[in-house]
């Protein structure tokens, strides 16, 4: 579908999250069921079809994508991820997924967790950090869409849009250079920044707005000058993934302010939001950046199932405007928001704003 707008976005999106249907997710020895749902796209697809301002359309074919993503995951994450599922040797024809059971830790004591496990039952727990995060069958091609997706959409950025939209399913910012979790199994937001910074780019931020710390995300460049990360979240304190995330954490060595934190307090309304993201665009704008990375999730809405913030859908549509109105191209790239119902119309709002600031065409 082509829109024949003047000023159309271009929104990518790839069929293979399909792939990627996990029945239940594991909190706190429960299982439940999966908050990432194929659903959560078909309200997105159907909010969007009829604006003419929005141009869907399928991933690139030609992009390189397993050398993107070796150029910010460590190979021996890939190939895990590549093999879980038929390494598993899954006896039961019911079994959709299979989850980490036991994790490496420091309180195993060393030389016990030195070793990397082969690829085995105990691999699982090595490269995972939590039981959230089953694999199935079709979860490494579907992470591998994803990347494929947000890269289409960085392309367009890097061609001259002002603005792109990555509709990612699943999500990435939780995972690290050699650990997933958080429902996440590769870094869209993370291999997009390191491309465009090898495509040219001087500087990068990303803007990080997803209820959850993006843990992943920062860790990957918290010790380089080069791309700034800036995230908005509930307080680690009460909020997973509980460990990382709080306002002292401001980077390292060469990075040494490039991080900044701004966790908030439960029940945060769309004012207070407003104004903690206007100091976060504040020092995205003092650091100058080539492209604006936005890991943009919808977990901040009001009875969102996977966060306890209180934003409702006009606070997207001016998030969307004062973020594009930094004046520098954004990447957009969905990561979560669980209230399926809500989810299309509150990225719609989002893209709204965006499109109605003065640097994008409004």
């Amino acid at each position: 579908m082509t829109s024949t707008a003047a000023h159309s976005i271009p929104v990518v999106t790839s069929p293979r999250h399909r792939g990627h249907a996990p029945p239940v997710e594991v909190q706190c020895g429960r299982a439940i069921p999966a908050f990432d749902t194929v659903a959560r796209m078909d309200s997105i697809h159907r909010a969007l079809a009829a604006d003419p301002n929005v141009e869907m359309t399928d991933p690139d074919m030609d992009i390189a994508v397993l050398e993107s993503i070796r150029g910010v995951h460590d190979t021996a994450l890939v190939d895990f991820l590549d093999q879980a599922w038929t390494a598993a040797e899954v006896p039961d024809d019911d079994v959709e997924l299979v989850f980490a059971d036991t994790f490496s830790h420091p309180g195993l004591h060393a030389p016990t967790v030195a070793a990397k496990k082969p690829q085995d039952a105990g691999a699982f727990g090595q490269y995972c950090f939590d039981t959230i995060t089953g694999i199935g069958p079709g979860t490494f091609d579907a992470a591998i869409g994803s990347v494929n997706t947000a890269l289409t959409a960085m392309r367009r950025v890097a061609d001259g849009a002002p603005l792109a939209m990555a509709l990612c399913r699943p999500p990435g910012h939780h995972v690290s250079a050699d650990a997933f979790g958080g429902g996440s199994y590769l870094n869209n937001a993370a291999i997009c920044a390191q491309a465009l910074r090898n495509g040219g780019a001087d500087k990068i931020a990303i803007l990080d707005v997803d209820f959850h710390h993006g843990n992943g995300t920062q860790s990957i460049f918290y010790d380089r000058a080069d791309v700034l990360y800036a995230s908005l979240h509930g307080h680690p304190d009460r909020s997973y993934p509980y460990f990382t995330g709080y306002a002292g954490e401001a980077g390292s060595g060469h990075g040494r302010g490039t991080t900044l934190n701004l966790p908030f307090a439960e029940a945060i309304e769309g004012p207070e939001y407003l104004a903690l993201l206007g100091g976060a665009l504040s020092t995205i704008s003092t650091f100058t950046p080539d492209v604006i990375v936005v890991s943009l999730g919808f977990d901040t809405f009001r009875g969102d199932p996977g966060g306890d913030a209180a934003l409702v859908r006009a606070d997207y549509h001016e998030m969307g405007r004062a973020i594009a109105d930094v004046g520098v191209p954004v990447l957009a790239i969905l990561e979560g928001g669980y209230s399926v119902s809500e989810l299309g119309d509150n990225v719609g709002a989002w893209l709204s704003g965006a499109m109605n600031a003065s640097t994008v065409g409004g």
